[in-house]
């Protein structure tokens, strides 16, 4: 019994010393990648950053690419430590392939969403700072990433849009030109000569510090209502001026129609009582 304890004692220090210069040259090479991976990816990222700033990219593409980016590095790391580890790669892209083939199935809502955001950021519907309405949700758009895209809404709540899912809708992209139009509809009695209400709408866009005066001024009775006649106004702006120009035009022309005695007509019922003899 002693002889053999004494054996196998003997075996494993020889196996220890044999296989140690080998361990300890593994171990070696693990430390460096996992003292170089921050400095390394730091640096690659700063480049990268600096070779993107040169191209004048949309900032949403930059967001896009940096993500990218820091995947692949990642990748390359983890594969440099599998290589050191000794294992054979023909097993790790078998194993690899059918998770993979398992993970598609799960997940292929995902990778629609990861086609969606390739989609969009190719096409260009939008870039970061645009007011879109899609997926019945609008706001500004602040970031697209691999999966989603966010929004922030007017009342600055937090709107995550699966990218396949937007890739898919319409897209109405408010912020994509520089001027908007301001519509608008006001009504009033059928007592109201057409003329005056034309004349105290238009004079009310041409001394509006914000309506754009190279740009038409529309203003034409549209509709004759059950009991009002409903005007449209039509006037252009900045697009960053467009919600100021629109309420101050709510508030413009009611204060100038109560000036003028212009009035504005609510829903009445006219109710008739005929009496017959007995």
């Amino acid at each position: 019994m002693e002889q053999t304890l004494t054996t196998f004692i003997n075996e494993f220090t020889a196996a220890l010393a044999k296989s140690a210069p080998i361990l300890i040259k593994k171990l070696i090479f693990l430390a460096i990648l996992w003292v170089t991976y921050r400095p390394v990816q730091g640096f690659i990222m700063k480049a990268f950053n600096k070779f993107l700033s040169l191209k004048k990219l949309d900032e949403l593409l930059i967001h896009f690419l940096q993500s990218f980016l820091n995947i692949l590095i990642i990748i390359f790391y983890a594969l440099n430590v599998i290589q050191i580890l000794g294992i054979e790669m023909t097993s790790i892209l078998a194993l690899l392939g059918s998770i993979g083939i398992g993970i598609g199935l799960a997940l292929k809502g995902s990778l629609s969403d990861l086609a969606g955001g390739m989609q969009i950021l190719a096409s260009r519907y939008f870039t970061k700072g645009d007011y879109i309405i899609s997926c019945s949700v609008e706001g500004t758009v602040q970031r697209i990433t691999f999966l989603y895209t966010v929004l922030h809404t007017v009342d600055n709540k937090f709107v995550v849009v699966p990218n396949g899912k937007l890739s898919g809708e319409v897209i109405v992209n408010a912020g994509a030109n520089a001027e908007r139009r301001v519509d608008c509809v006001f009504s009033v009695s059928y007592d109201t000569s057409i003329d005056q209400v034309k004349e105290l709408l238009t004079d009310i866009a041409k001394n509006h510090a914000l309506i754009l005066k190279d740009k038409d001024i529309f203003v034409r009775l549209s509709k004759h209502n059950s009991s009002s006649l409903d005007f449209t106004m039509r006037v252009w702006t900045k697009k960053e001026n467009y919600w100021d120009v629109f309420f101050d035009l709510q508030e413009l022309v009611k204060k100038r129609f109560d000036q003028e005695g212009v009035e504005i007509p609510y829903n009445k019922l006219d109710v008739y009582c005929k009496t017959t003899g007995e």
